[in-house]
């Protein structure tokens, strides 16, 4: 008796999961569907297309922002800090991967522009320096690119020895969204 209880209830779960299924699912199955068909790329550009579906309802957030050796050579192309302590005369160099932000089409092309803000700042939050409109990012593409990153060299020679946190406002001019990050370091 219980197992085709049970079976009626999964069944109902499931029937109730495919009621509620979303564009994002189909799309899914679509893609999945394609590749058990042997349609590799096909499947990628239907997920592509759920992303960009995605990306479209998504607010602008910095998932990745670290110290990096040098400036990126491209999208996760860079070398990691080992630390964040900084000697005297040594810029900071920052890797970031904005996402989330608009595209907007001109001219045949995707157009998206990010500006950046800093503000230096002591570990008990006194601004001790900052700029607005430190970084600007105006970059065009064929298609709405999802792998973006930024780099950015900010010069703090001069400043003593010790505990420092870095804020940077990344700005999505088109949608009027920022979002933030905090990148604690020092300097010997």
């Amino acid at each position: 008796m219980l197992k085709p209880m049970f079976r009626g209830t999964a069944l109902a779960v499931a029937l109730s999961c495919q009621a509620i299924a979303g564009p994002l699912q189909d799309k899914a199955a679509e893609a999945e569907a394609a590749l058990d068909a042997g349609k590799g790329g096909e499947a990628i550009s239907l997920m592509r297309e759920a992303l960009f579906d995605v990306w479209s309802k998504a607010t602008i957030s910095i998932p990745t922002a670290l110290f990096v050796m040098a400036p990126a050579d491209g999208f996760g192309i860079y070398k990691p800090r080992e630390d964040a302590a900084f000697g005297a005369d040594e810029p900071l160099r920052i890797y970031l991967e904005p996402v989330g932000f608009d595209w907007k089409q001109q001219d045949g092309l995707f157009t998206s522009l990010l500006t950046v803000d800093f503000d230096l700042a002591s570990p008990d939050g006194k601004v001790l320096a900052g700029q607005k409109g430190f970084g600007r990012f105006d970059f065009k593409s064929h298609v709405p690119n999802t792998e973006y990153m930024a780099n950015l060299t900010l010069n703090v020679s001069g400043a003593p020895a010790g505990d420092y946190v870095l804020e940077l406002t990344v700005n999505d001019e088109f949608s009027g969204n920022s979002a933030k990050v905090r990148m604690p370091f020092s300097i010997k």
